[in-house]
């Protein structure tokens, strides 16, 4: 029995919670995934995976066996890829976790320049709010805001994450300029939809924070599809300075200061900060495409356990 490749056949379909998954993953038969695990809970003699008709799922015993051989995969993989370091242009996959309207507005951008630098490496983005463990999900660099750390997680600041209100000046002529939380009522308010819920506006008066009820002219999860609508006129947008930044400078928007603090979240925000596990850091494709992003988009020193996963 290929010992390593029914591992490798086990976490994948831990994974995907699916056979037929698997094996589409490696190319493979489903009956070649289910007998080569079959074989490794025969030589162990426990049952790994618990099989019905319609699921399968790890058993208690599969899930405490396979905690230590995801990580133990985890650093072969490693090991394999530093014996790439001898060669003169990094090459392999490299995953990318980053927030979508971060990821659409400045990371693709940053990544085209990247791979016409390095061809041998093939990106694998992904564009999502969810909360990502850079290990468990296999992931190289994540990229999030937020405070709270992950273990073993090194935190590099890309950006501040503070929140701005903003409209057009032909809204703003026409609807006049905010000023109070209550001015805020009788405004459109373009608002974002996170991975599981709808990011309502927070303001703070002498009560402390509370929702506003603004009504919405327009929701969305693409950052960019909010901006549109508010360079169109159509209500005022409260999103992350970064992603603001160049319609300010041209004039297409404009920042709006109301005499009470207004934001999405009533803890504020620490920042925007790229992650990566400091282990990986010595593989050649990770290395290379955290001193390149850091360089294109970063300010600041590396500092470990900065910032979590949160989306």
């Amino acid at each position: 029995m290929d010992k390593l490749r029914a591992l490798q056949y086990l976490l994948k379909v831990a994974d995907t919670l699916s056979f037929s998954g698997a094996a589409r993953a490696f190319g493979v038969p489903a009956s070649s995934i289910s007998r080569r695990i079959a074989d490794l809970e025969a030589e162990l003699g426990v049952e790994l995976l618990h099989r019905t008709t319609r699921t399968v799922r790890l058993t208690e015993i599969g899930a405490l066996y396979l905690e230590p051989v995801r990580a133990g995969l985890a650093q072969l993989d490693d090991a394999t890829e530093l014996v790439g370091r001898c060669s003169r242009t990094p090459s392999g996959t490299l995953r990318i976790s980053a927030m979508p309207s971060y990821g659409q507005l400045l990371l693709m951008p940053a990544l085209q320049e990247f791979s016409a630098l390095y061809p041998d490496i093939v990106l694998d983005v992904h564009l999502s709010d969810g909360l990502v463990e850079l290990g468990r999900d296999q992931i190289d660099l994540a990229i999030r805001g937020g405070r709270q750390p992950q273990d073993r997680v090194v935190a590099r600041r890309l950006d501040d994450n503070r929140f701005l209100l903003a409209a057009s000046p032909q809204y703003l002529a026409q609807h006049g300029r905010p000023r109070t939380l209550a001015d805020l009522l009788q405004h459109k308010a373009l608002l974002y939809r996170g991975p599981h819920a709808l990011i309502r506006w927070q303001g703070r008066d002498e009560e402390g924070w509370r929702e506003l009820a603004v009504p919405p002219a327009f929701i969305s999860n693409d950052g960019a599809s909010l901006i549109a609508m508010a360079c169109q006129h159509r209500g005022l947008v409260l999103l992350p300075e970064w992603g603001l930044r160049p319609y300010l400078q041209r004039g297409e928007l404009v920042a709006l200061e109301l005499e009470q603090p207004v934001s999405v979240n009533r803890g504020g925000e620490a920042g925007i900060y790229l992650l990566y596990l400091q282990a990986r850091y010595q593989v050649p494709k990770v290395r290379v495409a955290v001193e390149f992003l850091m360089s294109r988009l970063g300010a600041g020193p590396p500092r470990d356990g900065a910032a979590g996963a949160a989306g």
